[in-house]
């Protein structure tokens, strides 16, 4: 529950070493890799030796590019022949392949040129055929209306006195195409081939010496001609030739796909693999890092105190080598690690939105976890709907229980369905009223047992709800004030606690006690708050005041009462309270709808009929209702968070510590007992 203490390390070893040395730190997974701290040794002359290093590196990384590129491109083509068939609901989780790390190392240390190369020639083999197979279609779609053609093409052709020209024209017109051509001084026989209500196929034969003025008359009365000079024998026969071509083809192409079943078998090899070769260029490429000298490279970067001795166990494994390591000097810029419980951790998905905190702060995972179960309770504030999403959410737990993310995403969304329980027990809402009198009957154990339960029926008392949402969000701000003075006092930072946080803690309840109570509460309490508002003022304004310079002082002072110099103001502390007004609207939204379909599905009075459709419209409502109900809860309740809370304290947007070992967004290391067998 803490950000990690890190330290800086060099590690320092010869030339020759440098692959073992970063295969040992890769493996480890332990340190965070960084170009040269504090020091800048890259003037240093390099010997011979470390520049035939850089070479080799250079070779090494052109030739996974290369391999990067071959795996690319035939899982493109494995994706293109089996697309992903995931449904609706999968497409929201991810697509992980789970591995030990036996499995990985096995896996990565095969040799899978050949089986690519296999996989792109089948591309192009398949792609071959599917385009020949194409082509061929095309030809039979346009000789099938010309099998009744009886004569051999071929003969035809050589033909010293006689030619043929084949035409179609569309049937309306074929009686005046003919007629035209009888007109002219031509002796021709003209034969129809075959005749649809849309077009007419016709032969015309003819001199030799005349086709051209055949061809010529019929193009002008719109005759398309039908070239069909490449055939060497009858139509049917070339059709029959084509047909048994074709079939051929297919027996190729079912052959082609049985073998391209088995190469989609080992899709998932290939996949580890790629992942595995992208993780091994970025080890390579962060050689580059290294700082170079004479005789020595040299690695630099963070690693936390947890895992210093275990570093050094694994610089102890390099020949020659020697490292050290060091307080950061780098202050706010230091790489950031957190480190919490497993019942915690899924929370920190609240500071992963809004950037890592600045390592001279705190980790506010724990104290923005409480608002933020707080707000979504009250916001979804229904048992059922909350029984509901835990039972959604530890279901969807153990089905992807090898995924660390969905673990911890499905986590704070299970917090979120006990927050609302308790929210819903405490507003009276059980599926809306679902178990009240209206429906189970008066006197019945169930309605009793809500009611026994219920502190404020936010339908009853919407005003009086509205209050309590209001000081909720008072506290709230003041609970963000008093992390500010925690942040100020790892800082040593003691002025920002007494002139802007004391000041604005004494201020603004003060302020709250005299618009609101006034007297009410007796002599003493006013003397304290207005003791406290003075001291507050005259803390703010000198708290501005020590910005300014001259007449500036004053003009500081006065300005810092707003807020635009301190961390809060006056103007914007009732903005937010009033902002809290959103968790009574969302709460009432979430029962009102609720009791609204329960009183749909009530006013069917049809006997069984009646039951089956009014239980359909309970569930569907319902079922609406809570999808509509957690996706505000959610997002009203963070927006809370980040937007009315953040502000006061947090400072974020440091840079994470990234361990220098396997990572993919694909490939997933798990441990032996975790994976999932089939």
């Amino acid at each position: 529950m803490a950000i990690d203490r890190v330290q800086e390390f060099a590690f320092a070893f010869p030339h020759r070493q440098e692959g073992a040395a970063l295969s040992r730190l890769f493996d480890a997974g332990i340190v965070h890799l960084t170009g040269a701290i504090g020091v800048d040794l890259r003037a240093s002359s390099a010997a011979p030796s470390a520049s035939a290093t850089q070479t080799t590196l250079d070779a090494d990384v052109l030739h996974i590019a290369e391999a990067l590129v071959l795996t690319d491109t035939a899982l493109a083509f494995l994706d293109e022949q089996k697309p992903s068939s995931r449904g609706l609901v999968q497409s929201f989780f991810p697509n992980e392949v789970y591995v030990t790390a036996t499995e990985l190392v096995h896996t990565s240390s095969r040799d899978y040129t050949p089986l690519l190369h296999e996989i792109l020639a089948l591309r192009d083999s398949l792609s071959l055929a599917h385009r020949q197979r194409a082509e061929m279609k095309n030809e039979l779609a346009k000789l099938y209306p010309w099998s009744g053609v009886p004569m051999n093409l071929s003969e035809t052709g050589r033909s010293r006195w006689l030619a043929l020209f084949f035409g179609v024209v569309p049937s309306s017109v074929f009686a005046g195409v003919a007629q035209t051509l009888q007109t002219e001084s031509i002796t021709f026989s003209m034969e129809i081939v075959f005749a649809s209500r849309t077009s007419t196929g016709f032969v015309v034969a003819s001199r030799k010496s005349d086709i051209e003025r055949v061809r010529g008359i019929l193009t002008a009365s719109g005759v398309k001609e039908e070239v069909l000079a490449g055939i060497r024998t009858t139509v049917a026969s070339a059709i029959e030739g084509l047909e048994d071509d074709v079939e051929a083809l297919d027996t190729r192409i079912f052959e082609s796909k049985v073998s391209l079943a088995e190469m989609l078998a080992k899709r998932q090899d290939l996949v580890i693999y790629r992942e595995f070769l992208r993780n091994e260029q970025h080890r390579i490429e962060s050689a580059g890092e290294l700082t170079r000298t004479g005789r020595r490279s040299i690695a630099t970067g963070y690693v936390r105190e947890a895992d210093r001795e275990a570093l050094g166990e694994v610089c102890a494994t390099v020949d020659g080598a020697a490292w050290s390591t060091g307080e950061p000097s780098a202050g706010d810029s230091t790489p950031v690690s957190i480190s919490n419980s497993k019942w915690l951790r899924p929370m920190e998905i609240l500071i992963n939105m809004f950037g890592y905190p600045v390592r001279s702060t705190f980790d506010p995972t724990v104290f923005l976890a409480i608002p933020f179960l707080l707000f979504y309770g009250l916001c979804l504030g229904d048992v059922l709907y909350g029984a509901i999403q835990i039972g959604i959410c530890l279901y969807f737990m153990r089905k992807y229980k090898q995924s660390v993310g969905v673990h911890n995403f499905m986590m704070v969304f299970l917090y979120g369905g006990v927050a609302a329980m308790v929210g819903g027990a405490l507003t009276g809402s059980w599926g809306g009223d679902l178990l009240s009198e209206t429906y189970l009957g008066k006197g019945n154990a169930f309605s009793g047992f809500v009611r026994s339960l219920t502190i404020i029926d936010p339908l009853q008392s919407a005003f009086q709800f509205l209050v309590i949402v209001w000081v909720i969000g008072a506290l709230n701000q003041f609970y963000g004030v008093g992390l500010a003075i925690y942040k100020a006092a790892r800082r040593h930072d003691y002025a920002t606690i007494v002139y802007d946080c004391v000041g604005w803690l004494l201020l603004l309840p003060a302020v709250s006690a005299l618009l609101f109570i006034g007297a009410q509460w007796g002599t003493a309490f006013r003397s304290g708050y207005l003791i406290a508002l003075a001291t507050g003022t005259v803390l703010l304004f000198l708290g501005g005041a020590r910005q300014g310079k001259g007449v500036g002082k004053v003009l500081m002072g006065l300005v810092n009462l707003y807020g635009i110099q301190s961390s809060y103001g006056a103007g914007s502390f009732l903005g937010d309270v009033l902002s809290y007004s959103r968790l009574l609207a969302l709460g009432l939204t979430t029962s009102m709808l609720g009791s609204a379909f329960n009183m749909i599905g009530s006013l069917v009075k049809i006997p069984v009929l009646g039951l089956l459709l009014g239980g359909a419209v309970v569930l569907f409502g319902h079922a609406l209702n809570y999808f509509m109900g957690t996706m505000g809860a959610f997002i009203h309740s963070a927006r809370l968070i980040l937007l009315e809370f953040f502000g006061r304290f947090y400072e974020g947007g440091a840079p994470r510590f990234h361990r220098f070992g396997f990572w993919s967004e694909v490939v997933k290391v798990v441990d032996t007992s975790t994976v999932l067998r089939k």
